[in-house]
């Protein structure tokens, strides 16, 4: 059950390919409902369960029986008992998180806040141990660097992995303006994928560009295999402010899926299939 969209915050683009991926292999989802009741309707090895839910935007309601329930809510920030207050620390009041500045610095100047529980950061465990030695460094060793929260790789492990560096194409095209925003993109397929024809044309790769900035790359997007070890590797090229003919310059290794970024040539704007028909 999806009570609204798939992956929040990452390229929408994509993360209905996921779902479409996903359906395609057999996955049921039931768009635009919440669970309200779970009921046990018989003991089990697995049991069997009765699920109730209404619709999101509506007032439907609908019961299904399953044997297992995973229940994916999200996470709450721990501030509400730590007396924030007190300390003339100010936290958001619609997330309970703790706001910060850039430099992670909270409204009282002596405290600072890093990780899940400040306002505004990516909840993933390498940012906050990241931050936290860059805090340390600033702290006690006379460093000025600061955490660069633009640039973070990071991967969704769904069955078709998907990594993606810095901006969605959406949120490029909202700071940008769509005229100043050029996708290049295709379809591609990994090696094991292709001699059985399984999953054809459902590998995709898309760099966002800002055609202003010499086509610098702000969005880093990859659905495939392996989609962690490939994204780690471009992450460093993101980082330096890696431009679409820094891609272009880039010798690709064959056969592998992550050549497929050094050699985009079709862009959305053309109106060009970004299907693959051939070598």
């Amino acid at each position: 059950m999806v009570r609204s969209i798939f992956l929040r915050g990452f390229d929408q683009q994509i993360a209905d390919m996921i779902g479409d991926h996903m359906e395609e292999h057999g996955v049921k989802f039931y768009r635009g409902w919440v669970p309200t009741e779970i009921i046990k309707l018989e003991e089990g090895t697995p049991p069997r369960l009765l699920v109730k839910a209404k619709e999101s935007d509506g007032d439907e309601t609908l019961e299904v029986e399953v044997n297992t329930v995973l229940l994916a809510i999200g996470r709450d920030p721990c501030t509400g008992t730590l007396n924030l207050d007190s300390a003339g620390v100010k936290i958001s009041a619609k997330s309970g998180k703790i706001l910060t500045t850039d430099n992670d610095q909270t409204t009282t100047p002596n405290i600072y806040a890093i990780g899940d529980v400040a306002e505004g950061r990516p909840e993933l465990t390498p940012v906050a141990i990241h931050a936290g030695n860059l805090l340390a460094k600033r702290l006690f060793d006379g460093s000025t660097t600061l955490t660069d929260y633009t640039k973070i790789p990071t991967t969704v492990f769904t069955p078709m992995e998907y990594g993606c560096i810095g901006m969605s194409e959406e949120d490029a095209i909202a700071k940008y303006g769509g005229d100043d925003i050029e996708v290049y993109h295709t379809n591609h397929q990994a090696l094991e994928a292709a001699l059985p024809k399984r999953d054809e044309n459902k590998a995709y790769c898309k760099l966002v560009c800002v055609k202003s900035e010499k086509e610098r790359v702000v969005g880093f997007h990859y659905l495939g295999p392996n989609a962690g070890e490939v994204t780690q590797g471009f992450a460093v090229a993101i980082k330096l402010g890696a431009t679409k003919n820094d891609f272009d310059s880039t010798i690709g290794i064959h056969p592998t899926t992550a050549e497929t970024l050094t050699t985009l040539n079709i862009t959305k704007s053309s109106g060009a299939s970004s299907t693959k028909t051939g070598c």
